[in-house]
């Protein structure tokens, strides 16, 4: 049998209560879910399956990547927006300097 390792981080207390009530609630506990999650990372076969429904769990991550899509999305079409601001203003400054060489060599 493998040696098992107790295992600590930190978290936020509220969030690890929200957690483990959620993990309650779909029938399993924090550590079951943790645990499998690591496995899956390292491609492994779970050696303990959790008591829920991995679609739920599947649900959850395409609601957060559609979130992130979503902010994504938001976040690209203001920075262009920012970008193109500031190329109308760098243009802008150009055409001054340009009309400002220009009288300066009527004048000459």
């Amino acid at each position: 049998m493998k040696q098992k390792k107790l295992a600590t981080f930190r978290i936020d207390a509220d969030e690890w209560v929200a957690f483990q009530e959620w993990a309650r609630r779909s029938g399993t506990n924090a550590s079951a879910i943790l645990v499998n999650y690591i496995e899956e990372c390292l491609e492994r076969t779970p050696t303990r399956f959790p008591r829920f429904p991995m679609e739920r769990m599947n649900k959850n991550i395409d609601k957060r990547l559609d979130n992130i899509e979503e902010r994504l999305k938001l976040l690209e079409t203001s920075l262009e927006a920012r970008i193109q601001k500031e190329v109308q203003q760098q243009i802008a400054i150009s055409n001054q300097e340009f009309m400002q060489k220009n009288k300066i060599n009527e004048v000459s």
